[in-house]
């Protein structure tokens, strides 16, 4: 209302109060319009100083005077120089209205230029040209036309009315349908401020009201909404990961608790057995990695949620591949496997972070050093064609159909693991990982036993420099 209101009163001061000086201008200028040069001519091509004795020159004079007075709508007057001295004029025809003083004629007379003005003339306003010529006797005369223009007041009054009238019902139109349509606005942004609200106090089982129209406010709900339900499941992750992770950290502390209390029992006797402690010590350790691998996959997740950001840059495979491998030569020899590396004769570069690709190879060459049967083999391959790719290849027990996908989920372990389970982060970590390098962690179809996991990153172009060994 209130801009409804200030638009009026802006369109009332910037219209209505120019309206009538535009009619005015537009009014001087129809006339000085009507009154053209060739008119003027005309007139000074009559025997101007025979009008008064000669019966036909004031004939044709009347004549004439007549015709511009129709064509215009105007008065008409044909005047002689005034005397030396005077402001009297001679009007040579018609006669002159008393209530005229002519002071444009006579300024027209002395300038020797048109005058155009506005003046009273027995109480109406009326437009004045005075337009000054030579006749044929070679004396100075002025045309002189006075129209009516009382009319333009009453256009702008009724102008007025019109404009007050559309105003008027337009501010009650703007009340009939603004008051229910703000009183239904303000509605549903209250239901929105209050379930913000509740959002602030419980993600869960807070329910958005939706909102099925197509303005910004129902924008505003169905983005409230879709905002709901993504801190739902950023909830009920973060609940599944506090639940997995306390279970994962109770069994082997627990267990690792149990064995330090035998231990101890037995370090109690003045004989102890030294052989069954020495295995608990060997189990202890066991349960201590399992805890320190937890301890960085955790570390490893809180940095990628983290989006800390990773280096792109030259890395070259086949090098870092052998690094990585020399880690692994001592758990293969226990499990009595044997892990080779197949790449090309030349280096293969792909575009990553060193830090990260490494720690995606140890992910899978762990995973395969766990499930893969003694004797059996671990191959690392390095393509080319059609992309870049480091791909981990065992002779375990696969992954069946149904769990192709869901292995590359946080917490999600695969069925067949062979007795060795992990804590199911170490495939979603080395996915996450990949595709923040550009490239992709997959399960290649495979027939026969084992699993085949390969790594897809951009190529790059090798550096004039040697790379960089990987620690």
């Amino acid at each position: 209302m209130v801009t409804a209101v200030a638009t009026l009163a802006i369109a009332a001061v910037t219209l209505l109060g120019p309206l009538e000086h535009s009619l005015r201008n537009a009014e001087k200028v129809t006339l000085s319009k009507e009154l053209n040069a060739g008119t003027v001519r005309a007139f000074a091509a009559l025997p101007l100083d025979l009008v008064e004795s000669d019966v036909v020159a004031r004939t044709e004079l009347r004549r004439r005077v007549t015709a511009l007075q129709r064509r215009t709508g105007a008065s008409v007057y044909v005047l002689a120089a005034p005397v030396a001295g005077s402001t009297a004029v001679h009007s040579l025809l018609p006669a002159i209205d008393d209530g005229d003083t002519f002071g444009d004629v006579i300024q027209a007379y002395r300038t020797r230029r048109t005058v155009r003005s506005f003046g009273q003339l027995d109480g109406t306003e009326v437009a004045r040209e005075a337009i000054p010529f030579t006749a044929r006797d070679h004396r100075r005369y002025v045309l002189a036309v006075r129209k009516p223009i009382g009319e333009i007041p009453g256009a702008v009054h009724a102008v007025s009315r019109a404009f007050l009238y559309a105003a008027l019902a337009g501010l009650a139109l703007s009340l009939i349908l603004g008051i229910p349509l703000s009183a239904r606005l303000v509605r549903r942004l209250r239901r929105l401020r209050e379930t913000a609200l509740k959002l602030t106090d419980a993600v869960a089982g807070v329910e958005v009201p939706v909102d099925r129209v197509h303005d910004e406010v129902g924008d505003l709900s169905r983005a409230l909404a879709t905002m709901q339900d993504r801190l739902g499941s950023q909830e009920q992750a973060r609940r599944e990961f506090v639940s997995t992770a306390s279970h994962e950290l109770r069994t082997p502390l627990a267990s690792l608790e149990g064995m330090l209390e035998l231990l101890r029992d037995d370090l109690k006797d003045d004989h102890p057995d030294l052989q069954d402690a020495r295995a608990l010590v060997e189990r202890a350790h066991a349960q201590a990695r399992r805890l320190g691998r937890l301890a960085a996959d955790l570390l490893d997740l809180s940095r990628i949620d983290a989006h800390v950001q990773l280096r792109s840059e030259p890395v070259e495979l086949s090098e870092l591949s052998r690094a990585v491998l020399a880690e692994f030569e001592l758990g293969t020899e226990r499990n009595a496997l044997v892990s080779t590396l197949r790449d090309a004769d030349t280096a293969v570069w792909a575009l990553g972070d060193p830090s990260a690709v490494a720690q995606i190879l140890r992910i899978l060459l762990d995973n395969a050093v766990r499930v893969g049967p003694p004797g059996s083999e671990i191959a690392v391959t390095l393509g080319r064609e059609p992309a870049i790719a480091l791909s981990v290849s065992d002779q375990g027990p696969g992954v069946p159909e149904d769990e192709r996908e869901v292995i590359f989920e946080r917490f999600h372990r695969g069925s067949n693991t062979a007795g060795q389970a992990g804590f199911g982060l170490g495939l979603a970590i080395g996915r996450e990982l990949a595709q923040r390098m550009g490239g992709e962690l997959v399960l290649e179809d495979r027939i026969g036993p084992g699993a085949t996991f390969t790594l897809r990153l951009p190529a790059a172009p090798a550096p004039e420099q040697d790379p960089l060994a990987v620690a």
